[in-house]
């Protein structure tokens, strides 16, 4: 029961607002219709800040995409806002119930952030992904995301009882030895090359197959129209070539690692 009470506080619950410290409300907000090319016109959700671990190699000046752009704007916006709907799963649940999206619709969790977890052990509140899980559900959406946290056990649990459930979280590696690993362990997964690489497709020793997003590969295609990342048991590791303004940053550090 004190879990319970403290994953509430966690999320913003309002009975808890005035005793729970700022930094720890994790804050959501829902674009209907995205206008981003890439992802074609999806719902998309963007979490505060505080959700992204502390030791995601893109954080801290590491090359995040969504800390440079127009999305690092809308992110500060965020994490300033006192905008009660979107504090906690309750504010978004207001969102979700204001939007009135069509059922099918594609929505991409986590423009900017991460799953929220508590910051002394980089543990993902699985109960509070749960409630997060049940909003996608009644409002009959296609969600997926994308994590950097650590791939403890614990936090492993908590992504495959979300994969089995409908909301398909894809594990962020930092390799591609560590991706086709995660996939062979059943994980839908993902991996960052640099921004010059022209692959399109490859096996790896292993027989696991690897993928360059098509949004990256072919003209006109959208996340809308692919869906791959949305789909939890696929066969392949998606790649992503290093893009945005911290591309050069990014592949550098990429290219170091190899």
């Amino acid at each position: 029961m004190a879990g319970s009470v403290d994953v509430l506080r966690y999320c913003g619950n309002a009975l808890h607002r005035s005793s729970t410290p700022k930094a720890m409300i994790t804050k959501f907000q829902l674009t209907k219709k995205s206008s981003n090319r890439k992802t074609g016109p999806i719902a998309t959700v963007r979490s505060s800040s505080n959700t992204c671990p502390a030791d995601c190699p893109f954080n801290n000046g590491g090359g995040c995409y969504a800390a440079s752009g127009p999305e690092a704007i809308w992110w500060k916006r965020l994490d300033e806002s006192e905008k009660p709907e979107h504090t906690g799963w309750l504010g978004l649940s207001d969102q979700f119930r204001e939007a009135k999206l069509t059922p099918g619709t594609l929505l991409r969790v986590n423009t900017a952030g991460d799953l929220p977890h508590l910051p002394n052990t980089g543990e993902i509140l699985g109960n509070v992904v749960d409630l997060l899980r049940a909003i996608f559900e009644a409002n009959e959406v296609v969600p997926f995301t994308y994590t950097h946290h650590r791939q403890t056990e614990h936090n492993l649990s908590v992504v495959d009882r979300q994969n089995r459930a409908g909301f398909t979280v894809n594990l962020s590696c930092d390799s591609e030895e560590r991706a086709s690993m995660m996939h062979r362990r059943g994980f839908p997964s993902v991996c960052v090359v640099p921004a010059d690489d022209t692959r399109t497709g490859w096996r790896d020793e292993h027989g696991t197959k690897f993928v360059t997003c098509p949004a990256q590969t072919r003209d006109e295609m959208t996340c809308d129209r692919c869906r791959l990342c949305s789909k939890a048991n696929r066969g392949a590791v998606v790649v992503f070539r290093a893009h945005g303004a911290k591309r050069k940053k990014i592949s550098a550090r990429l290219e170091t690692a190899g």
